[in-house]
């Protein structure tokens, strides 16, 4: 959905982090540097940068448990392998151009995404901020917003504050999931009186894979 220039135009998007403990045990403790880095693009660049900054760091995020491209060579993992989802739980590959000179860790994700959609900050930018008090006092101020939005259980989305809920059985249901959102989405905006996109007249078949000028990519 929001891959559609027309769909990040017309929303206000926000992204809190949770990082509990929970989190940390699952994911490594790199998921405090990656969340920093996606707050400080947040806090920094407008929402037409940060977004496919941050969308470009999900889809490769089997490197971002990695600090060194040994270790992700020793386990087989590169850029390309990451976007394309293979080892995602629902196979959903990324829409990302890799560069030949991708490092397939937290850094040199960081940097990729930065040098793919940033024109307003930098990756060293964004370094420093995650290094910072700064990044220090987003990250703090961003998990008990999290925390508080759902009992500090993990929480999807919401629109205009109304709770899309998933399936347990995620793989079997992103994809209707993800076209309740969007739909949910344009009629949000035409209900509070805002020019629907024209994105949402193909709601249904909307694909993440496009390429035109209408898209991010």
């Amino acid at each position: 959905m929001l891959q559609d220039k027309d769909m990040l135009a017309a929303v206000n998007v926000k992204i809190d982090y949770l990082m509990s403990g929970s989190s940390l045990a699952e994911h490594g403790y790199n998921l405090i540097d990656v969340n920093r880095y996606e707050l400080c693009a947040q806090h920094t660049t407008p929402q037409a940068e940060w977004w496919p900054f941050t969308a470009c760091m999900y889809s490769m995020q089997a490197c971002l448990s990695y600090n060194t491209t040994a270790e992700a060579q020793s386990e087989g993992q590169t850029c390309t392998g990451a976007e394309s989802g293979i080892d995602d739980d629902v196979t959903i590959s990324g829409i990302d151009t890799v560069s030949d000179s991708c490092e397939c860790t937290v850094s040199g994700i960081a940097d990729e995404c930065a040098s793919e959609y940033l024109t307003s900050s930098t990756f060293e930018d964004l370094t420093e901020c995650v290094n910072s008090d700064l990044g220090v006092k987003l990250a703090d101020e961003s998990k008990k917003i999290a925390e508080a939005a759902n009992s500090g259980s993990p929480l999807w989305i919401k629109v205009d504050n109304i709770t899309m809920y998933d399936s347990v059985n995620e793989a079997a249901t992103i994809e209707s999931w993800a076209q309740t959102v969007f739909y949910s989405t344009c009629a949000r905006i035409e209900y509070l009186g805002g020019d629907k996109p024209k994105s949402c007249d193909t709601v249904m078949s909307n694909s993440i894979v496009q390429s035109d000028s209408s898209s991010l990519h």
